[in-house]
């Protein structure tokens, strides 16, 4: 039985609040911008280079606290909801208290036992999403994965 992680509507949330951070840049961009095209019109050399320089603060300081996270987290739900996604079964191991950020989303390491083609015990990473909920399971259980490369899709008992 399984509960998925992610949902479409997850997915369409993110995208309006992706739509909504570039209004909010866009607006008081906007504003310089005008300010710039009055400025290079009655030719104030000063006003110019402020206006463009703050439009420039506001879109690199803007993009990169505000809208970069939320474009990770897009691309993340996206493959996890459309990408290829692979399976397997293995004993759970632990869960770190840690929160590591993989190409831009904050994540849990999930760590399980695997045996290779040789027959030796290995550890297996995976990175399950931190503002999502683990489930109750103990150390030894074994867990259905479906993962998209190292990203966990969908985890739940077996």
């Amino acid at each position: 039985m399984s509960n998925t992680i992610y949902t479409e509507a997850d997915y369409t949330a993110i995208r309006q609040q992706q739509r909504k951070r570039w209004t909010m840049l866009g607006i008081p961009c906007a504003m310089l911008f005008l300010a710039l095209i009055v400025s290079l019109f009655i030719r104030l050399e000063w006003l110019t280079s402020v206006t463009t320089i703050l439009i420039g603060v506001i879109l690199i300081a803007g993009y990169d606290l505000a809208i970069k996270p939320l474009h990770c987290y897009e691309k993340h739900l996206h493959q996890c909801l459309h990408g290829r996604k692979r399976e397997c079964e293995l004993p759970f191991i632990r869960l770190s208290e840690n929160i590591d950020v993989v190409e831009g989303v904050r994540c849990h390491q999930l760590l399980c036992s695997d045996v290779d083609g040789k027959g030796r015990p290995y550890e297996r990473l995976f990175y399950f999403d931190a503002e999502k909920t683990f489930p109750d399971i103990r150390e030894g259980d074994m867990l259905h994965i479906v993962h998209c490369d190292l990203f966990v899709a969908d985890v739940y008992r077996v």
